[in-house]
């Protein structure tokens, strides 16, 4: 049964791993559109081109560079679905409302930013993961005679998504007319990875300066390898210490939760005192101090 179920989720997971990293520019044309309209149509589903839900200013970027492809009605169901589940746990937290609907307050849009952080997070690591293999494309074809733009074509018809589309995308701006840097800048801003910042700062220098690009590229594509090494390695290292941070962050909460459950009226005391809501403000207060504490130390910069 272990081996029937394992090769069941292997199959499943694999599929839907599959589905997320077409090519969604690829697919565009496949189905009989233009160059041009692929390249609106790309714009408009990640909402680069267009004023809606989640498009002021820094969450509009970090949505964007999450890769979501909601509708503002999906956004706006979402973004209800996500408070009326933080009314619900403020509920069960406290009688009291006041406290309650701030409670909500701050957990419903805590909530919303978290997922989507989590989802750029996500797509920024895969982006980064497929980068040098993508460099080494362009390397490739740089060696092989092609110019620059037929080597970014081709890793925008070669790679799945999500840096498929993202080259896709910026093949298609320097079809249409635009300059090389700026076009880049834009790609930069739309995926939020600081490897990709490194790859438009080398190309940029070296239009200016001159020097055997496919060498700077090939050197940087080893550069960001021994980078996601080195990440992983410290990863691995400070494991222990953040899935710790992770359970004495929500101990207390299942504590609250298995002591309601079994004895429902050991808090009433604290409620009936009509200090409830500043003794839960000050221990909210102090637990998130606490945390911030731990994610400091587990997390490393590099």
């Amino acid at each position: 049964m272990l081996l029937l179920s394992d090769v069941i989720l292997r199959r499943l997971f694999s599929a839907r791993s599959a589905n997320r990293e077409t090519n969604a520019r690829m697919e565009r044309l496949k189905g009989g559109a233009d160059q041009l309209t692929a390249y609106k149509g790309l714009l408009s589903d990640r909402g680069v081109d267009r004023v809606g839900f989640f498009s002021f200013g820094w969450l509009s970027r970090i949505y964007r560079q999450s890769g979501l492809l909601l509708s503002v009605p999906r956004r706006v169901f979402y973004a209800m679905v996500i408070m009326l589940g933080a009314w619900l746990v403020a509920a069960w937290l406290t009688p009291d409302t006041t406290f309650r609907v701030l409670l909500t307050l701050a957990i419903g849009p805590g909530a919303i930013i978290a997922l989507v952080m989590r989802a750029r997070t996500r797509r920024i690591a895969k982006f980064v993961e497929q980068l040098p293999d993508a460099l080494d494309i362009i390397v490739r074809s740089m060696n092989s005679g092609h110019p620059l733009t037929s080597a970014i074509a081709l890793v925008g018809r070669e790679m799945p998504d999500p840096i498929g589309s993202e080259f896709g995308i910026l093949s298609d701006q320097l079809t249409f007319g635009s300059e090389l840097d700026d076009a880049m800048l834009r790609m930069v801003d739309r995926v939020g990875a600081d490897e990709l910042n490194l790859l438009t700062v080398t190309v940029t220098v070296q239009r200016s300066t001159g020097g055997n690009l496919s060498e700077i590229l090939e050197n940087l594509s080893g550069m960001i390898r021994d980078r996601s090494m080195l990440r992983n390695k410290i990863r691995a290292i400070s494991a222990e210490g953040r899935i710790t941070s992770i359970i004495m962050a929500a101990f207390p909460f299942l504590l609250y939760l298995m002591i309601s459950t079994l004895v429902p009226s050991y808090f009433d005391p604290v409620w009936d005192s009509g200090y409830g809501t500043v003794v839960v403000v000050t221990i909210l207060v102090l637990m998130s101090i606490g945390m911030l504490i731990l994610n400091k130390l587990v997390r490393f910069d590099f």
